[in-house]
């Protein structure tokens, strides 16, 4: 044994016991190797509904681990809450510790999405496309970007290996040096071009036993105008309405194909925006409607089971979209959105979930507005007695949404207290109910891909 290295890792940390928390020094080591302890450090993020975050660290020790000697009070990240640790012979988590050579610190998460009133949008020149248009509509341009999931670990507290060798609290902070999405990583990136040559990129991702001997329902996911950016996983990082859907767990219970188009910044130059406030049919409604059509012949799919959902602009485009191919869609869930009242007449037949939250100063009003057209035509529209608190336990919002499924209605509308537009989405996904009443929907005719006679 090396004794005088041991005596020296001994008096640091009596250096550091008696050294206050605020006079350490933040030392980044960038994506090296820490020669004393941390060998490693690796994340693994996950979507939520507000954006992609780091979900969990998995650091690398030489020497296998005492689990006893491991806790939570033994490790700092900056930004994190620490809410669970486990130690493992394997970089993967266990809810039993193993001796090992692994150290998983798992991450609280905390919806930080805005929850409040949004300040109303300015009007801007239409002619100046990187400021806001006119009446209070998505920009132009997004200057949303990808998400920096680079993060720092600190070792706060003493560690054991079997053999004894104490690992030391260090002075130092270890960056990570990878992150990855698991979920993300499920999707391919593929390109579909129109017969004009306008080529729009998307993300698919498809069941692990996918086959062209079988067909498979398929979930159409279009994100907000937020998302258009030329980054092509943009619908995939932004928030979790395509990728809830491919994760492990929905995949168990709802085995499908995942269609994410991403309406670029490029098209937005190109074409205009893909949806705006005078609810018109636009030559980027058309693009992604080709695409879709384009990946029901290209993939598997079953076509009594194609399914629709998105958020503001994306809902706005499965409205339009359902409107002028009435046949397509088995269901849809529409977020956060809205559109002509006398053009959504065309919908009193299908199947939806529509959800708002109060303080959403267009969806709120409009999808109300949309509820009294269907009722004044015959349709029964199962509206909830009151509006739901999206703080509540998750237990108590899934029975309420399943009380309000059992009015037998084709149509469902669910109005969140208070909120805003974008606060929509940052939950609306992560309701099992929502997902399985789409996946319990079907219909029984030829896949409709010919426009509403009407348009």
């Amino acid at each position: 044994m090396n004794w005088k290295k041991l005596l020296t890792t001994l008096m640091l940390g009596l250096t550091m016991s008696v050294t206050s928390e605020a006079a350490l020094p933040s030392v980044v080591i960038d994506k090296g190797i820490f020669d004393g302890g941390i060998l490693r450090v690796t994340g693994i993020a996950e979507v939520y509904g507000d954006g992609e975050k780091v979900s969990t660290a998995i650091l690398q020790y030489p020497k296998e681990l005492n689990p006893k000697s491991v806790s939570i009070d033994d490790f700092s990240v900056e930004g994190k809450t620490i809410e669970a640790v486990c130690v493992n012979a394997t970089p993967e988590w266990t809810k039993k510790s193993v001796a090992g050579v692994y150290v998983i610190l798992k991450f609280k998460h905390e919806n930080s999405a805005f929850d409040g009133e949004l300040k109303p949008r300015g009007g801007m020149k239409n002619d100046n496309r990187s400021e806001k248009r006119e009446g209070g509509e998505a920009p132009m341009r997004s200057d949303r970007k990808a998400p920096d999931l680079k993060f720092v670990v600190q070792q706060t507290g003493t560690v054991t290996a079997l053999d004894d060798t104490p690992y030391m609290p260090t002075m130092k902070l270890i960056e990570s040096s990878t992150v990855s999405c698991p979920t993300i990583d499920e999707f391919k990136q593929l390109e579909y071009t129109s017969a004009d040559g306008v080529t729009m990129p998307y993300n698919v991702c498809l069941p692990r036993n996918y086959s062209v001997e079988r067909q498979f329902p398929m979930v159409v996911f279009i994100p907000d105008a937020g998302a258009n950016i030329n980054e092509v996983t943009t619908p995939l990082f932004q928030g979790n309405g395509a990728t809830i859907f491919a994760s492990s767990e929905e995949q168990k219970k709802h085995e499908c194909i995942v269609l994410a188009p991403q309406y670029t910044a490029d098209l937005v130059e190109k074409l205009g925006m893909m949806t705006t406030d005078e609810n018109v049919w636009t030559p980027g409604l058309e693009l992604v409607s080709e695409l879709i059509f384009d990946a029901t012949k290209r993939f598997s799919v079953d076509p009594e089971r194609i399914y629709g959902t998105g958020q503001s602009q994306g809902g706005m485009a499965n409205i339009a979209i359902s409107d002028r191919y009435p046949d397509f869609f088995a269901a849809q869930l529409l977020v956060a959105c809205q559109w002509n009242v006398e053009e959504m007449a065309a919908l009193k037949d299908k199947k939806l979930w529509i959800v708002v939250c109060e303080g959403d100063t267009k969806a709120f009003p409009g999808m109300n507005a949309a509820v009294e057209k269907w009722k004044s035509l015959g349709v029964n529209v199962a509206v909830g007695e009151t509006f739901l608190n999206s703080k509540a336990p998750r237990a108590e919002l899934e029975n309420q949404l399943k009380t309000l499924e059992a009015q037998g209605a084709d149509i469902n509308y669910t109005v969140f207290a208070g909120g805003n537009h974008m606060y929509t989405w940052s939950f609306a996904y992560d309701l099992d109910e929502l997902r399985d009443w789409l996946f319990r929907q079907s219909i029984d005719k030829p896949l409709g891909i010919e426009p509403n006679a009407e348009d």
